[in-house]
């Protein structure tokens, strides 16, 4: 027998109390990001729009954590209101407990917790493998895949960067950058983005952002690496700006972040249902790991089958 618990603690270290899920999380999933101390504490618990809410199992003869699943409240807006949602985000589980159904009994529990949070549903992002798990055996809808371009830049006349740290995401530069990130009307669900859940969003421990605006657009980028070691930019997400002309253009923001990264080629996964960002799609079976959205609704007002988003980028999921 596991045993259940519903927070992060553990007695082994107080002082630390996401030092058991960080151990799992840097063993199963990303050695890298989760290693990082702040990670964590930036993630599951300074979001504007709540703490994480998180299962987990210990193991009940070592205390060690063997299981663990972490959702993130968040708001999407809708034509008529902005409603409580729900991100699905970190699951992990020891690799030495998979197949013993431990996972079922862990979703479950979550599932409960995320719908007496008063969220009618929640969105989540998988790979093709855990997406057919979900979709089969969790009762999630696929949505649609993320597909991954590269972008066809043009050159970024007109655009100002900012490279993020602690003291531009305090200026008045950027509160002003960011007004109005949710004036363009939405036909479907689009996440909702204000000044604070962006701060938040772009304080991400060794985030390594870039915000470019011009007078049509704002948008964020991050430099990586690709195979070979190539580096190459990542246009993460766009706005259009208040009265700018729609469908606005990615390709000056494409040609920013290249500039920006000092990156011979731009990519862009998602869609965006005002920004047209041109680029040639990545072929299925080169993508490292393609993404899918999926959705899994809790309320029986909520129709799953109709669910669409206007909008899904990189930057509204927590992959960078």
């Amino acid at each position: 027998m596991t045993r259940p618990v519903d927070d992060d603690s553990t007695a082994a270290d107080s002082t630390d109390p996401h030092r058991a899920t960080r151990d799992l999380l840097v063993a199963e999933l990303d050695a890298k990001r989760f290693g990082h101390p702040g990670y964590l504490p930036w993630f599951y618990d300074d979001n504007p729009r709540g703490a994480a809410i998180q299962q987990h199992d210990d193991d009940p003869e070592t205390g060690r954590r063997i299981a663990h699943y972490a959702v993130l409240p968040t708001t999407m807006r809708t034509p008529t209101s902005p409603q409580a949602f729900i991100f699905s985000s970190n699951v992990a589980t020891d690799s030495s407990t998979r197949r013993s159904g431990l996972f079922r009994a862990l979703a479950e529990r979550m599932y409960a917790d995320a719908a007496a949070s008063g969220a009618p549903a929640m969105v989540g992002v998988g790979n093709d493998a855990s997406t057919v798990v979900v979709v089969e055996r969790f009762g999630w809808r696929r949505i649609g895949p993320m597909r991954a371009k590269v972008c066809v830049p043009s050159a970024p006349r007109g655009i100002v960067s900012h490279r993020v740290d602690e003291a531009f995401l305090a200026s008045p530069v950027f509160a002003e950058i960011t007004q109005g990130l949710d004036d363009v009307p939405v036909r479907a669900w689009a996440q909702s983005w204000d000044s604070a859940f962006l701060r938040w969003r772009l304080s991400r421990p060794d985030g390594g952002y870039v915000v470019h605006v011009s007078a049509n657009a704002l948008a964020v980028s991050v430099r990586t690496r690709g195979p070979l070691g190539i580096p190459f930019a990542v246009l993460l997400k766009v706005w259009p700006r208040p009265g700018a002309t729609l469908p606005a253009s990615g390709a000056p923001m494409a040609g920013a972040a290249m500039r920006s990264h000092s990156a011979p080629l731009c990519v862009y996964a998602g869609w965006n249902e005002h920004v047209h960002v041109r680029g040639v799609v990545v072929p299925h079976r080169f993508q490292p790991s393609p993404l899918n959205v999926v959705v899994k609704g809790f309320d029986p007002a909520f129709d799953a089958d109709a669910f669409s988003l206007d909008t899904w980028e990189l930057l509204d999921m927590d992959a960078y």
